[in-house]
């Protein structure tokens, strides 16, 4: 799952919306279409949705998928999927070779991972240019919502809250609840294409060497088709992180950035 170039509807809720991130390198840019050709000459389909982000679509994938029955693994390091765990729904990332249950979850944040959207919306989030509370911490925001159940049971009794942070919350609320609405995943994203329709087919052998000869990589192709075409997996297949093969009713969201 890839962004798709262009604004998105947060970017029209909230102008400063990841602001401060700097551009994408021309090079960089590049190189993004290029590489998803490949990827969908290797045979993995490709979802890009102008409108939403990555994020969303696979929020989306992965409670259609979950519907279905199915037992999905996403592969990222971002936080904000915390919310999407559930017993059909593991996060697992690869640089820390950590996954991420519902347990987990608890254990790391504090709140469970329906509570995580309000959690994300007291604390802000600097990578995105989010604003959170005024001296709110993880350890506060947590404590707000266990005490108060969620977000909505805090703000129904900001007056209770005491001190220069509970100032600080009241003078918030309403980027807070702005905030609520940025971190949360749109999960009914219009798909061209649902979890059965994603399963892994063969290579497109001819476009491939197409690619690669445009791209120059003659040794990595070489080296491709030596090492991989007597091992291409069948298309109702695929492996999990560990090389077991996942059963049909399976299915693993990757993001791309």
């Amino acid at each position: 799952v890839s962004d798709a170039p262009g604004p998105t509807f947060r970017d029209e809720m909230y102008a400063d919306y990841k602001a401060t991130r700097a551009p994408t390198p021309v090079e960089l840019k590049a190189q993004i279409e290029p590489m998803l050709a490949i990827v969908g000459a290797l045979g993995f389909p490709i979802l890009r949705v102008a409108g939403v982000e990555a994020d969303d679509v696979i929020g989306t994938l992965a409670r259609a998928a979950e519907a279905l029955g199915m037992d999905v693994i996403i592969s990222t390091g971002d936080k904000d999927f915390a919310q999407l765990v559930s017993p059909r729904i593991r996060l697992v990332n690869t640089m820390t070779n950590t996954t991420m249950d519902r347990e987990a979850v608890i254990a790391k944040f504090g709140v469970p991972p329906e509570r995580i959207i309000d959690y994300l919306a007291l604390m802000g989030d600097t990578v995105d240019n989010v604003p959170g509370v005024t001296k709110c911490g993880p350890k506060t925001a947590a404590k707000w919502i266990r005490e108060y159940g969620s977000l909505t049971g805090l703000v129904d009794n900001v007056e209770e809250v005491r001190g220069k942070v509970g100032d600080a919350l009241r003078a918030n609320l309403s980027s807070v609840l702005t905030n609520r609405e940025l971190t949360e995943l749109v999960r009914d994203v219009a798909l061209s294409a649902g979890p059965d329709d994603l399963a892994l087919v063969g290579w497109d052998r001819e476009e491939i060497h197409k690619l690669f000869d445009e791209l120059e990589f003659r040794v990595l192709r070489d080296r491709l088709f030596s090492t991989l075409s007597s091992a291409e997996p069948e298309a109702e297949e695929g492996f999990d992180l560990d090389g077991e093969v996942l059963a049909p009713g399976s299915v693993r969201a990757t993001e791309s950035r």
